[in-house]
């Protein structure tokens, strides 16, 4: 049995956007949002939206993902945090 390996270059751009469709079937098959390898939590937030929650600018938000008062993960260019990162920062547990 003969194998034939073949390797296929893809730009970062056109796996971004397939990597995005293939979530947005698993979305619409499953009727609920994925949230990648996130498990305990149901919902991330980006930076406007924490911004908003807290009341304070989105660069205060960057100041206290920069000081590791806040943790989240870059996904495609953009943060995103955890709700249950924003109940323990909320709560006073920050480290």
């Amino acid at each position: 049995m003969e194998s034939n390996n073949q390797f296929v270059v893809i730009p970062l751009q056109e796996l971004i956007a397939l990597l995005e469709e293939i979530f947005k079937r698993f979305r619409n098959e499953q009727n609920e949002p994925y949230h990648g390898h996130v498990n305990d939590t149901k919902k991330l937030y980006t930076r406007n939206e924490i911004a908003t929650i807290l009341k304070v600018t989105p660069n205060t938000i960057s100041r206290y993902r920069k000081k590791k008062l806040l943790h989240g993960t870059k996904w495609n260019g953009v943060w995103r945090f955890s709700e249950k990162e924003l109940i323990r920062f909320i709560s006073g547990k920050a480290k």
